[in-house]
Formats: C-alpha cells, sequence, structure tokens
C-alpha cells in the first residue's frame, strides 16, 4: 500500500476551492428560498382578490392591511413592501422562465428585478404581451445566467428597445416630463442633491466631474473632489437662457450607437449609450450633430463588432476595441473604456502581438491582477478567442468566460 502524501500548497489549494464552492453552493439555495418568497407573496395577493371580490373601497384597505402586516412581520417599510408585492405578482404571472432559473439558482433575486424592471410594457392584447415577454425572456436570461445583474440590466434593456422601439421611444419622452431636483438631509450638517435627468446627461456629468477631478492634485479624494466641483460649478455658473440643456457648455466623453437610418432621421430606432442602455433618438442625433468625428461600425449577424471604419485612422485600433468591449472586461466589471487600459492579454515581452485579437480593455484594478510579478497563487491570466471572447482563470484554476456585449438593437 502506497501512502498519499499531500503539500502544504495543495492542501491550502483544496481548502480555497472547497470555500469558494461552498459560497456558491449556498447563493443558490438562497435564490431558491427566494424563489419561494416571491411566490409566497404572490400567493397572498391573489387570496386577497379572492377575499374583497370586486369591491374597490374594502379591496384598498385590505390590501393596506396585508402590506402593513407583511411589512411588520419582515421589519421594512411598507412602501418596500408595497413594491415586493407588486414585484412578485408580475414575476408569478408573466415572467416563468425567470422565476425558474431563480428557483434553480441559476439567477439571483436582484437578477430577476432588473429584468422585470426592464421588460417591455404589454400591450393592449394579453396574448401580445404574453408573446413580447415570452421573446424577451428568451434573449436576457440566457445572458443574465452568465454575468452580474447590473450587466444584464443594461443587456435588458437594449432587448426592450428592440422589441418594443415605438413604446420604448415614448417612454422615454414621457420619463423627461418628470426631470426634477431635490434635497434630503443625511446627517452632521449634510445633505443629498438628488437630481433626475436623462441619462445620457447623468453619466455625462459624471465622467466630466471625474476627469476634472483627477487634474486635480492634492489631498482630497476623488469623491471629495467631485463633490467641491459640483458645488463651485452650479453654485458659480451662470444659467442658460434656453429650455432644457445648454449641450454645447460641456464636452464629455460618452460612447453612443445609432443606426445609420436613425441618424439621418429615416426612423426613430433607440440608440444605445454603451454599456448602460437605450437612449432617446433625438439625444443621440443632437450629440452626433456636434461630435468632431465618429466611427461606423460593422455587426455581425449576432450583433458583435466585427470592425470599425473611422475618420481618425491612426486610432483606428483604439476606436475599435472600445467600440467592442464597452467596459472593462474582467467578469462583471461595468468601468467605462474611457477609464481603462488597452493591454495585452498575453504578454509582449512573452511573444504577445500588438494586434485586435490579443488586445482589451481592462480597469486599473483588474489590470494588474495579471501581472508577471504577482504571486501565482493570486495571478489570474487570461486568453482571447478569435471573436473577441475572454477566458479568465483563476489562481484555483477555475474558468470564467466573458464575451463581447452585443448589439441587439441594431439586428
Amino acid at each position: 500500500m502506497v501512502a498519499e502524501y499531500r503539500t502544504e500548497r495543495e492542501l491550502e489549494d483544496e481548502r480555497r476551492a472547497a470555500l469558494l464552492d461552498q459560497w456558491a453552493d449556498l447563493g443558490a439555495q438562497i435564490a431558491a428560498l427566494e424563489a419561494r418568497r416571491v411566490e409566497v407573496l404572490a400567493e397572498r395577493a391573489a387570496l386577497l382578490e379572492y377575499e374583497t371580490g370586486p369591491q374597490i373601497i374594502h379591496s384598498s384597505m385590505a390590501e393596506r392591511s396585508m402590506v402593513a402586516e407583511f411589512a411588520a412581520a419582515g421589519r421594512v417599510s411598507p412602501g418596500t413592501m408595497s413594491i415586493q408585492f407588486a414585484n412578485a405578482a408580475a414575476l408569478v404571472n408573466g415572467f416563468p422562465e425567470t422565476m425558474r432559473a431563480l428557483r434553480a439558482g441559476r439567477i439571483s433575486r436582484r437578477h430577476a428585478e432588473v429584468i422585470l424592471e426592464a421588460a417591455p410594457r404589454d400591450g393592449d392584447d394579453a396574448d401580445d404581451g404574453s408573446t413580447l415577454r415570452a421573446a424577451y425572456e428568451h434573449d436576457v436570461l440566457p445572458y443574465a445566467c452568465q454575468t452580474t445583474a447590473p450587466r444584464t440590466r443594461a443587456h435588458a434593456r437594449a432587448v426592450a428597445a428592440k422589441l418594443q422601439p415605438v413604446a420604448q421611444e415614448q417612454a422615454h419622452r414621457d420619463a423627461r416630463e418628470e426631470r426634477e431636483v431635490g434635497v434630503r438631509p443625511t446627517a452632521d450638517g449634510m445633505a443629498q442633491i438628488i437630481g433626475v435627468v436623462p441619462e445620457i446627461l447623468a453619466h455625462a456629468i459624471w465622467d466630466r466631474l471625474t476627469a476634472m477631478a483627477a487634474a486635480m492634485d492634492d489631498d482630497r479624494t476623488m469623491d471629495q473632489r467631485r463633490a467641491d466641483l459640483c458645488c463651485d460649478l452650479l453654485l458659480t455658473a451662470s444659467a442658460s437662457t434656453a429650455v432644457g440643456t445648454d449641450m454645447d457648455a460641456f464636452r464629455p466623453t460618452v460612447q453612443v450607437t445609432i443606426a445609420a437610418s436613425t441618424l439621418a432621421g429615416h426612423d426613430d430606432m433607440m440608440a444605445e449609450l454603451d454599456g448602460i442602455g437605450s437612449v432617446h433618438p433625438d439625444f443621440a442625433r443632437d450629440l452626433a450633430g456636434r461630435a468632431p468625428s465618429f466611427s461606423r461600425l460593422f455587426l455581425d449577424p449576432s450583433g458583435m463588432v466585427t470592425n470599425v471604419d473611422t475618420y481618425v485612422p491612426s486610432s483606428r485600433m483604439k476606436r475599435y476595441l472600445r467600440a467592442r468591449d464597452q467596459h472593462c472586461r474582467f467578469p462583471g466589471c461595468r468601468a467605462k473604456t474611457q477609464r481603462c487600459e488597452l493591454d495585452h492579454n498575453r504578454d509582449r515581452a512573452f511573444g504577445g502581438v500588438t494586434s485586435l485579437c490579443n488586445l482589451a480593455c481592462f480597469c486599473t484594478s483588474h489590470h494588474p491582477l495579471k501581472h508577471p510579478d504577482v504571486d501565482e497563487r493570486h495571478r489570474w491570466t487570461v486568453r482571447q478567442s478569435p471573436e473577441g471572447t475572454l477566458v479568465w482563470r483563476s489562481p484555483l484554476g477555475r474558468e470564467y468566460i466573458d464575451s463581447p456585449e452585443p448589439r441587439v438593437m441594431f439586428v
């Protein structure tokens, strides 16, 4: 009989792998329990309809009482509890595949929530609404099972805009009427300024503040610099007399994709703020009219970028990679390409070529993970397939796939 001896390193790796598997398994169990909680709320809501019948006044009071009871038992606010009831009924009655994935632990409750939030609105015909939701789930769920909830949100919004472009365009137009600014006191003499503005402007404001803050060199944190700059700009800048936002007043860096037919005014198909979601075509056309240059993207039938035609040849490779990647290509990371570095997947010092099939966008947090000087117990490696899919290999030897984002609205 031969005794089997394992090194301390092998035992350490085995323990690390076991903890990772245990954590993932617990996540799947939690998702299954969350699915059951959703089903319980939906069952209780259905029971309420049976109890109250068509009497509107009694129904309203009964619903308020039901929500209050669950809120008290769960130690959550009645407003939050009311939203949970509405979401539960919508998921159980309208999104069977999403519930099945949640029950099986393939997605989290947060995934289910963003799928519901981004879903296309029902039409006048109940059958049409059911068909629309089925098509939406068919496209979004496989993607959701492979990535994070924030990435799922951006993809789901693009799918909804593709399936229901007219309704999405009108929804964006209606939502603009709800723009506002408010103040919410916090503590110790501080307060939050809350602005509800078009999403593309919100990201443009954030990017401008970030760029200005990064150019400063003092002891303040980036968050502190952004906050101080925001106050300075709002309190010292002169107000525009025009109705709406003066788009000529700033030069933020945003990456927007719009169909050529929409750019020319032949249709009103939604545009896309890369990595975030759909944008009203009027905004995209306005930005395009002010852009010093732009790139033409060539897509394959699945919506993946295959080539970029640009008017700045010296930047062609960078433009292609930023158009393809949209954000940092570490699995789940959402850092925008403007704040990423273009890096070799296979290091140039080890024979890696400077070509599109060996370059990708990585943020400053994930780029160093694969540096050769990182201890091998903590170092990641990555390889890229010809179509741009990255295969990350963790220190434990696990592989994680990150594929380029498709542009589903334009195919």
